[in-house]
């Protein structure tokens, strides 16, 4: 078993076909062919089935996969240090950031490791907890802030939480409710609801507050993965959402509140995520420290 065969498995494997995967790989069908041939021969099973749209990965090919996407990943973090100490440069720096970070504190830490360094190159992408995961397991990303997952989750991942926050329900000041101290769950469940999609972990913890109060899961009127339109809805009509304490400290949240709503309270800790044992560039690091003694000055995001 050698690279090229793993990465022509790897090819074929992603791409469900093996005229795809050789069009992706730049490589004649036939030569593909024949390497996974016979590295099912080395190997001694069959790696892909037939299906009716090309073929999918057996149990044996799935086992390879998995190992064979850890390879790829070290060989890049092999690749991008070897060239950051032959260049000496700064970057580029690829880091993936929940909606409240891009808005509050990674700013400050980006500039200030853009002011020590100008040749430096940062890219940031923003989004939701779980394409960010998916995002930095695939090492498209160098880290991640955002809300910590759960341990259970994270088996390949280094965590460092950075701060606490409260979750709860938020709307517009002139909503029907504001005013009202120590509502019921019951009670939010005649309006209608923004959110972000019921992947993330906002919308599936809130999802199990209302079970856990023995009720029904709230209808979402509007799924958006835009915060700022999450929060222009809010402001212009009586619907309610499930967010950071924090969100309503933000210019473009003016006029917005969070309602009294105990069982729809919870805590959330936020910090920065890594995949276990990869390489982390000394930019990136760089930022990595700045945005810990920001928030060992703040604490809460």
């Amino acid at each position: 078993m050698n690279l090229r065969q793993l990465e022509y498995f790897l090819g074929v494997a992603r791409s469900g076909s093996f005229t795809a995967g050789a069009l992706q790989l730049g490589v004649a069908q036939p030569t593909l062919t024949k390497s996974i041939r016979a590295l099912e021969v080395e190997l001694g099973v069959a790696l892909f089935e037939r299906s009716a749209r090309g073929v999918v990965v057996t149990p044996f090919g799935a086992a390879l996969q998995r190992h064979a996407e850890r390879v790829g990943l070290q060989l890049k973090d092999a690749t991008d240090e070897l060239a950051a100490l032959r260049s000496h440069a700064g970057g580029p720096v690829v880091i993936g950031a929940g909606p409240a970070w891009l808005r509050r504190l990674l700013p400050e830490a980006v500039a200030g490791a853009i002011s020590r360094q100008p040749t430096l190159r940062v890219s940031l992408l923003g989004g939701f907890d779980d394409m960010l995961l998916k995002g930095l397991r695939a090492g498209e990303l160098d880290f991640v802030v955002a809300e910590l997952p759960p341990l259970e989750n994270a088996r390949d991942l280094d965590v460092l939480p950075l701060t606490t926050d409260t979750l709860g329900v938020v709307c517009r000041a002139s909503h029907p409710l504001v005013g009202r101290k120590r509502l019921a769950p019951r009670d939010v469940l005649a309006y209608p609801w923004v959110m972000p999609p019921h992947r993330t972990r906002a919308h599936q913890r809130l999802s199990a507050l209302f079970v856990s109060a023995d009720l029904p899961v709230p209808t979402i009127a509007v799924t958006t993965e835009s915060m700022a339109l999450l929060l222009r809805l809010l402001a212009s009509c009586d619907a309610l959402t499930f967010t950071v304490s924090t969100t309503i400290t933000l210019p473009e949240a003016a006029g917005l509140v969070m309602l009294d709503v105990p069982q729809l309270a919870a805590k959330r800790a936020a910090g920065i995520i890594t995949r276990k044992g990869a390489w982390v560039s000394p930019a990136a690091q760089s930022i990595i420290e700045d945005l810990r003694a920001i928030c060992a000055r703040v604490q809460r995001n």
